[in-house]
């Protein structure tokens, strides 16, 4: 009887005693966890408060004032105006120097196409600008540079030099009627010009005006001889190719042109000065 209740009663208390290390075990790994996530916390605290000291002291630093800003690449906007677009006022720390700010600024000026700026430690600055190219001006009540890209980006100022292809033909009120049309009409005008400057007709040497036409076309005039050439809206490359020809042929007549029409690339009409 006895022996028997010695096995039950094993039985019956093993477990519980299992359970009860379990428990404990579990316990401690908890313990371990949690010491572990507060080290690796006060580790972390550690670091950030020395970032944040070392930050404090290179702001505060006068060896990181900026001393020196360079300007690469600018020419048509004075070195002055630019720094006044930086506004970096009494020649603050590098540090903290905010670039994206300055970017946006130095953008903002009509003339600059792109921009990059960048810092130089311990105590310089430097721009590298590229500034917009004109390649022509147009006419819209008032005048306007137009860049290569077809862009109307300011007006042409009072001490410019007016040494610029002119482009007409547009109004104000039909460029904000349309202006998807008035892009294409002046896109067409600088293929033109840039076939010119390309070299393709030594006959038209520098352009003075290109006036559009929304239904007959392109007409442009030489500036050396103020010739009228008709050109259309189509095939200039070609057009142009076949002009000097025609000229080279009125010149052995004795001969001089007063216009040509080459709106119809087969059939090239020739207006014969008096």
């Amino acid at each position: 009887m006895e022996e028997g209740m010695t096995v039950r009663d094993g039985r019956f208390l093993r477990p519980r005693v299992r359970r009860e290390e379990k428990g404990a075990e579990e316990f401690q790994k908890v313990v371990k966890k949690a010491i572990r996530v507060a080290f690796q916390l006060l580790l972390f605290s550690f670091f950030l408060f020395i970032g944040h000291w070392v930050y404090v002291h290179l702001l505060s630093d006068s060896y990181f004032q900026v001393r020196k800003v360079e300007v690469e690449g600018g020419r048509k906007i004075p070195k002055e105006t630019l720094l006044s677009l930086t506004v970096m006022e009494g020649m603050p720390n590098l540090f903290s120097v905010k670039l994206k700010e300055v970017v946006k600024r130095l953008e903002s000026h009509p003339w600059i196409e792109q921009v990059r700026v960048r810092k130089v430690f311990p105590h310089k600055i430097v721009i590298q600008i590229k500034e917009r190219k004109p390649m022509a001006i147009i006419q819209l009540e008032e005048l306007y540079y137009i860049d290569t890209r077809g862009e109307i980006f300011t007006p042409v100022g009072d001490r410019d030099e007016y040494n610029y292809p002119y482009v007409t033909g547009l109004t104000r009120r039909a460029f904000e009627k349309d202006p998807e049309e008035a892009k294409r009409l002046i896109a067409k005008a600088l293929e033109l010009l840039t076939f010119v400057n390309q070299g393709k007709a030594s006959l038209l040497g520098e352009i003075s005006e290109i006036h559009m036409e929304k239904t007959f076309g392109i007409h442009c005039f030489t500036k050396a001889e103020g010739l009228e050439v008709r050109m259309g809206w189509e095939d200039f490359e070609e057009k142009l190719k076949r002009l000097p020809l025609i000229w080279s042929d009125l010149r052995k007549r004795g001969l001089s042109a007063d216009s040509i029409d080459c709106s119809d690339l087969t059939r090239m009409v020739v207006k014969i000065a008096p």
